[in-house]
């Protein structure tokens, strides 16, 4: 506004509202408020830091304010209108530039509110949700993750059957070491296939389901190795870490949806990406967990667990390829380390 803080006054006449009599009056204006002061003394408020705006000019026609209550004020100074509105646009934006600073810190607590929504709040969600996601939504997930195998990646096995009976024995043997409330809760399957291109591998669904590749069972013709390897996955099974991982993956929006009940959409967008439950890597809290139920399942169903450290000394590095079993099941040097710690305490 011209003149620092110093009210700007513009003479005219105004209409008060459901009247068509004309008062003469002026327009003060400051930084506080503004006014139109009639000659009588009435006062007429735009409001506190509200800045009038006048019509388009039309010519020389009288310039035109319409007042919050419906009154009309009118003036023939359009110099003093137009310096009015310099100073407004002056005003507007060192308003921006304040606004500007305002914004820069609501962008930043939005990013810390996501992350924070990311670190503490996502993570008790997806324990609700897994908690909350019945049986059959667990079977839907693996049937539509199978049938987006089958359809993309994978082959018919072609192990013999003799050799598919002999894995088959290896896993019954560790389901029948299982606590009754273990077994009863999963529909436990065990499928081959040859997937070309992923060497050695296996993964557990969330419902139950366990792939074995037929490159595993080619490369390892050792039943300790297998039978290590087949318990770690019943270890992901029965931590629901499939579950768990797939939720992180898919976000809030899936996980509130869940939590509400509304299982529909869950379920449909689920069963159009069943790819995602095989992309999933699992993380490195999820594999210590699975390394340690695994290795006590192996040696509880008659299985030397030092299988799988023979089977991480036989897999190339992890960074040599992005789809073998260690893509999805991420090895460290602490892992091996307590698993070797486990087999020499025994």
């Amino acid at each position: 506004m011209e003149g620092g803080d110093q009210p700007v006054k513009i003479p005219g006449r105004i209409f008060p509202a459901r009247s068509s009599r004309a008062i003469p009056a002026s327009l003060v204006v400051s930084p506080e408020r503004s006014v139109v002061l009639a000659d009588d003394s009435t006062l007429f408020p735009l409001g506190d830091g509200v800045q009038p705006k006048f019509d388009m000019p039309v010519g020389r026609a009288s310039r035109r304010l319409t007042l919050p209550d419906g009154s009309l004020f009118e003036t023939e100074d359009h110099a003093a209108v137009d310096a009015l509105d310099r100073g407004s646009m002056g005003l507007r934006l060192h308003r921006a530039e304040r606004f500007r600073a305002r914004l820069v810190l609501i962008v930043v607590l939005c990013f810390v509110g996501a992350w924070a929504v990311w670190r503490f709040a996502l993570p008790a969600m997806v324990t609700v949700a897994v908690w909350l996601t019945p049986a059959p939504l667990e079977q839907a997930i693996d049937a539509g993750s199978m049938q987006s195998l089958d359809l993309t990646f994978a082959e018919p096995t072609t192990l013999s059957g003799e050799k598919q009976d002999t894995i088959q024995v290896i896993f019954d043997d560790l389901l029948s070491e299982l606590p009754q409330d273990q077994r009863d809760n999963w529909d436990y399957t065990l499928l081959f296939r040859d997937i070309p291109g992923i060497g050695p591998n296996a993964m557990a669904l969330p419902g139950g389901t366990i792939v074995i590749t037929d490159a595993l069972v080619k490369g390892f013709d050792d039943e300790d190795v297998i039978g290590s390897v087949l318990a770690h996955e019943i270890g992901h099974v029965v931590g629901r870490h499939g579950l768990q991982q797939l939720y992180q993956s898919l976000g809030i929006y899936i996980l509130v949806a869940l939590i509400a009940g509304d299982t529909g959409p869950i379920l449909e967008e689920v069963l159009l990406e069943g790819g995602i439950v095989l992309s999933l890597s699992h993380s490195r809290e999820h594999e210590r967990e699975a390394d340690d139920f695994g290795i006590r399942l192996a040696e509880e169903a008659g299985y030397d667990p030092a299988g799988l450290l023979r089977f991480f000394a036989a897999l190339p590095d992890s960074g040599e390829t992005d789809t073998d079993w260690l893509s999805t099941h991420p090895a460290s040097g602490e892992r091996i380390e307590a698993i070797q710690n486990y087999i020499d305490g025994r």
